[in-house]
């Protein structure tokens, strides 16, 4: 047995060993929020301390959040704008590149702008809003160099003055020839209004030939079933606001440059309301204006995205910048974002531009390619320092979504249902995860709806007997009337024949044994 053997040690030797060090996370008084009046994130992975988003206490409202698929970044932006909602009755706007929120929108009762579904937007429409407290804004002068800048961006021509030149001169033809003064406001009730693509035919027909990129950019613009070239104003730019919940689908545009340019002109509306609102900061934010995966108007310095940034604090208005790549964001929007919030990254410079960024450990940067599904790396940039403002970890981001509600269809029936029970329904005819996650995926894939039918056929071929799948449908409510409808589909189906040709289809409950 050993035995212990009492040494002299000096004060400055144990200095030395630093055997007792400050953990690297905030004080916890830093951390924690206002009752009622903050976000709740999750807890500190160290010392477990609860971590609020307390609006009064940071620099700015801003977020900017990065993290690759399936980390958990979607997760935390639905949770925060839930729970502002709920709190302060914030307002959203979603710029949805891949139209990922979609069906959280729809569920929640917000609503979609799908530019998929004929939805136009005549960008050189300048005729003033309802509201708008000045008319001279509205004039086709000063509307031709602000849509310039959006074109720029939205076609990477910032650097090419000769082609923003050409593109300029083709704009003011366009007005021109709808006999449209440049430096008087358009009236209301204007019926003649000119589109791009008058635009991209005076570029054609101007004495001096274009360059290449200027051609370029306004005959990408101007491609088949464009939105911009509708004459009709299309989408108003007061349905943005004041509804709650709304969400752009950009997705179902054919390329990045028609989905950057609508975020720009969307993103315009955005910048001309808030100049409208008051002034006086509000301890919540009005407006949460979400862009995620909109790496070309990230990255530009010129981008509306950075304008509305430096000035958004004043308004109160939040503006959530995502990516799967830091570097997408500009450097101008990480530096200005008070909160910071890094889910698991795989790729190596990804981690590094952070770590320079943001001054980490190597430590910590390795751990960030090992995070689990909602852990996340967070730095919070108060408006007085505290003890440590460093970035820390937190253990798993802790939210909700709204209830997901899918519908049944059988017949001329619409059966509602929580995605929550109808999965536990599911669970209790036998069926394992993987099957009930692919279910779920069949109603999300189609808008949260799906016929009967379909479900009975993928439910059959699980293996499930008729019996089990007879009695999870009526447990769904469905009636006895829609069930013949539905096996015959079924078995048409299976036979390779026509619904018309099938006679007749007895359903009978199996006997039990």
């Amino acid at each position: 047995m050993g035995m212990l053997k009492l040494q002299t040690a000096l004060s400055s030797s144990i200095a030395r060993r630093r055997f007792l060090l400050r953990p690297s996370e905030p004080d916890w008084q830093d951390l924690l929020g206002t009752p009622g009046n903050s976000i709740y994130f999750g807890r500190t992975s160290i010392l477990n301390v609860p971590v609020y988003w307390d609006l009064p206490r940071l620099a700015n409202p801003h977020i900017a959040v990065v993290g690759m698929t399936g980390s958990g970044k979607s997760f935390f932006i639905k949770t925060f704008i839930t729970r502002a909602s709920m709190l302060w009755g914030s307002d959203a706007l979603i710029l949805d590149w891949s139209g990922e929120y979609s069906p959280w929108v729809r569920s929640a009762g917000g609503r979609i702008i799908d530019f998929g579904e004929g939805t136009a937007l005549n960008i050189l429409d300048c005729r003033a809003a309802k509201g708008a407290p000045h008319p001279q804004a509205a004039t086709p002068g000063a509307h031709i160099e602000r849509l310039l800048g959006a074109i720029s961006v939205a076609c990477s021509i910032s650097n090419s003055p000769q082609a923003q030149m050409q593109i300029k001169n083709a704009l003011k033809k366009s007005y021109e020839k709808f006999k449209l003064p440049l430096n008087r406001p358009v009236s209301r009730h204007a019926r003649r209004i000119p589109t791009l693509a008058d635009a991209y035919s005076a570029l054609k027909n101007a004495r001096q030939p274009a360059c290449d990129s200027a051609l370029l950019a306004l005959e990408k613009l101007c491609s088949p079933n464009s939105p911009f070239t509708s004459r009709s104003g299309g989408m108003s730019p007061e349905s943005l606001f004041g509804n709650g919940l709304a969400s752009i689908n950009l997705s179902t545009l054919p390329c990045d440059e028609h989905r950057s340019l609508a975020a720009l002109i969307i993103l315009q509306f955005v910048k001309e309301k808030m100049r409208r609102s008051p002034t006086a900061p509000l301890p919540f934010p009005r407006l949460i204006i979400v862009a995620d995966e909109a790496w070309k108007i990230a990255q530009d310095e010129n981008s509306d995205l950075v304008q509305i940034l430096r000035e958004a604090r004043k308004y109160s208005f939040c503006l959530i910048t995502a990516s799967q790549n830091p570097t997408d964001i500009s450097k101008t929007i990480l530096s200005n974002c008070a909160t910071l919030l890094a889910f698991r990254l795989l790729h190596h410079e990804y981690r590094q531009s952070l770590q320079e960024s943001l001054n980490l450990h190597r430590d910590v940067s390795s751990k960030m390619e090992r995070f689990e599904v909602g852990q996340a790396l967070c730095r919070l940039a108060l408006k007085r320092p505290g003890a440590y403002d460093g970035p820390f970890i937190i253990s798993k981001i802790e939210g909700e979504e709204p209830q997901v509600q899918f519908l049944l269809e059988a017949g001329n029936l619409k059966l509602n249902m929580q995605k929550s029970e109808f999965t536990k329904k599911l669970w209790r005819s036998g069926l394992a995860n993987p099957q009930i996650s692919q279910l779920c995926s069949q109603f999300e894939q189609s808008g949260n709806s799906l016929p009967a039918h379909r479900l009975a056929s993928s439910l059959l071929a699980f293996g499930l007997s008729r019996a089990s799948v007879l009695s999870l449908l009526r447990d769904l409510r469905v009636p006895d009337s829609a069930l013949p409808s539905i096996f015959s589909r079924i078995e048409a189906a299976r036979l390779q024949a026509p619904l018309s040709s099938m006679a007749s289809l007895v359903i009978r409950d199996e006997p039990k044994n």
